[in-house]
C-alpha cells in the first residue's frame, strides 16, 4: 500500500483525492490544507499542517505555483515530496532530499468528472528509485505516463496554454460576437469542430484558411471595426502571425 500525503485543496488536489479513493493500492492517510474544515466529504484524515507521525510514501504539493517553495520550507519528512507545476523546477523543493515532479497535463475544473487514464501525467526525480516510485503511482492513474525533463515540461505546459487557454479565451470571444449579432453559437460548432480535427490528425499549419492567410485587408478592416479595441488589438497580432508563417 502506497501512503500519500496530499498538499492543498484546489481543482487538481480534490480530483487527486477523489482519484485515490477508488484506488485500492493508494491510500491518502494525510490531507492538509488552509482552511479550518475539508471542502469536500470524505474520509481522508484533515489536517492543517504535516503530521510527522503518520508515516507516508510521498508527499504531492498540488498548490498554486507561487507557494510551492515557502510549503515545501515549512515542514521535514524524509518522504519523497513532489510539486504538480509544469514551469517550477525541481530545485524549488529544497530542502528535502528526495524530490520530484508529478505534473498530470490536463486543464481541472471544479465539477467535472476525469477519467484519468487518459490523461498524460509526465514525471521527473532525482533517483532511480524515486522515480520508480512515481512510475507506480502514476500507472495506476493512467496508461499515459512520460519522463521529461525540466525543459521539455516548460515547451510543453507553454504549448498546452496555447492549445487549451487561449483556445478557450478565443472560443469566448466568438460567443460574445454571435450573442452581440443575436445569434447563436451553435452554429459555429460545425466549423470549430472540423477544425479541431484536422488539426489533431495532421499538421495544424498546412489546414490553415482564412483572410489573414490570403491577406485580405478589406475583410479584415470590416472585422476590426466591429470589435472593441482590446479585441482588435489581438485580432491584428493574430492576423499578422498567421501572415507570416504562411509568407516566409
Amino acid at each position: 500500500m502506497m501512503r500519500i500525503a496530499l498538499f492543498g485543496t484546489g481543482n487538481l488536489a480534490t480530483h487527486f483525492l477523489k482519484a485515490f479513493e477508488e484506488l485500492e493500492a493508494i491510500s491518502c492517510v494525510q490531507w492538509i490544507g488552509r482552511k479550518e474544515n475539508p471542502p469536500l466529504a470524505n474520509n481522508t484524515p484533515y489536517f492543517n499542517a504535516f503530521q510527522n507521525d503518520i508515516e507516508v510514501d510521498i508527499c504531492i504539493l498540488a498548490i498554486s505555483d507561487d507557494y510551492i517553495s515557502e510549503l515545501a520550507q515549512s515542514f521535514k519528512t524524509n518522504a519523497l515530496v513532489v510539486h504538480t507545476a509544469a514551469a517550477q523546477s525541481i530545485d524549488v523543493l529544497v530542502p528535502h532530499k528526495r524530490k520530484g515532479v508529478f505534473y498530470p497535463l490536463q486543464s481541472f475544473s471544479t465539477h467535472q468528472r476525469l477519467r484519468w487514464e487518459n490523461i498524460p501525467i509526465c514525471l521527473e526525480a532525482k533517483s532511480k528509485t524515486d522515480l520508480d516510485l512515481l512510475e507506480n503511482l502514476a500507472r495506476q492513474l493512467s496508461t499515459e505516463v512520460h519522463f521529461v525533463t525540466a525543459e521539455q515540461r516548460l515547451y510543453l505546459h507553454t504549448a498546452a496554454v496555447f492549445a487549451n487557454n487561449f483556445c478557450n479565451h478565443l472560443l469566448g470571444i466568438s460567443q460574445q460576437l454571435t450573442s452581440n449579432a443575436a445569434l447563436p453559437h451553435a452554429l459555429l460548432h460545425p466549423i470549430i469542430k472540423e477544425t479541431l480535427s484536422h488539426s489533431l490528425q495532421s499538421d495544424a499549419v498546412k489546414h490553415q484558411t482564412g483572410p489573414a492567410k490570403r491577406n485580405d485587408i478589406k475583410t479584415q478592416s470590416k472585422h476590426i471595426d466591429i470589435l472593441t479595441a482590446e479585441d482588435a488589438t489581438l485580432y491584428r497580432a493574430l492576423s499578422q502571425s498567421i501572415y507570416k508563417t504562411h509568407n516566409k
